[in-house]
């Protein structure tokens, strides 16, 4: 009798030890999963006051932004009567370092509406862009880690003396290279009829876009030269147009289809190139 009572006693007590567990273990996993759920809440809400930081508008953006125009980069100009065109390896990497030491900020021509997201900028553009560009000034680029925006004659690549298709890609895949249109054939467009103007604009965008799965946004003018109707067929699938000169852009007083450009030629000097860039800011208003 006395071993029952023992037995049954011993029974209850463990009876009572699992029921104890059983209750620690759940209420301790709830305590976890209540802490679990309020870590995830909290990660939401970071990211969401994030996701709303990154999608702020600006209320006004008032900047100027030096944006110079190239054409080749080579040493000798041989027999080319536009001496002005070619600009010198040295002289090209001078300026670059300029940029980097001054902590300017290289923007590429499909920035220029996010201009809140820099302080000092400005874009170096480089117009026909044949083969010495990749040999002379595509190294310099890398060097200096500066971005530029080079608008390509969609028909001329692989030809002689012109960029290849491999070449053109190599540089957008280093992430300092836009590619933009400067027309089928670079000629001049107010001289052409209404279906030719169509074909060079429109088609040199739609056969950039198909070689190298990019959305171009600008065209740039052949000898700066357009009109009324040009511009007309430019915004039908462009954002931007670019002109030749006109000096330094100002978002307040500029189009974005009449885009100035400040002309980088042979005779330019360090001096003049650094006052050019001495005008460039950005006044946000949050």
């Amino acid at each position: 009798m006395k071993n029952k009572v023992v037995l049954g006693i011993l029974l209850v007590l463990l009876v009572i030890c699992v029921v104890f567990v059983c209750l620690f273990i759940y209420f301790n996993n709830k305590d976890t999963n209540i802490s679990k759920k309020d870590s995830v809440s909290v990660n939401i809400n970071k990211d969401m006051e994030i996701a709303q930081s990154n999608l702020r508008v600006p209320k006004d953006v008032v900047a100027n932004v030096p944006i110079f125009m190239y054409h080749f980069v080579l040493d000798d100009y041989g027999e080319n009567p536009d001496v002005e065109n070619f600009i010198k390896p040295s002289t090209l990497e001078a300026q670059l370092k300029y940029i980097k030491e001054n902590n300017y900020e290289p923007i590429f021509i499909n920035e220029i509406e996010h201009l809140e997201n820099y302080t000092k900028p400005v874009a170096l553009t480089f117009d026909d862009v044949f083969v010495y560009f990749y040999d002379n000034a595509y190294p310099l680029i890398k060097k200096y880690n500066i971005k530029v925006t080079l608008n390509i004659i969609a028909d001329y690549i692989n030809g002689e003396n012109y960029l290849t298709t491999e070449q053109i890609k190599e540089m957008l895949d280093s992430g300092l290279v836009s590619v933009e249109s400067h027309t089928l054939t670079h000629r001049e467009l107010i001289y052409l009829s209404d279906e030719e103007k169509k074909k060079e604009i429109l088609d040199s965008k739609q056969k950039l876009d198909d070689l190298f799965d990019i959305n171009v946004s600008t065209l740039c003018y052949p000898v700066g030269k357009y009109n009324d109707t040009v511009i007309d067929i430019v915004k039908e699938k462009y954002k931007y147009g670019l002109m030749m000169t006109g000096g330094v852009y100002n978002s307040k007083k500029h189009d974005l289809f009449e885009i100035p450009r400040i002309y980088a030629n042979r005779s330019m000097s360090l001096n003049t190139f650094a006052n050019y860039l001495s005008t460039s800011y950005v006044k946000v208003t949050w």
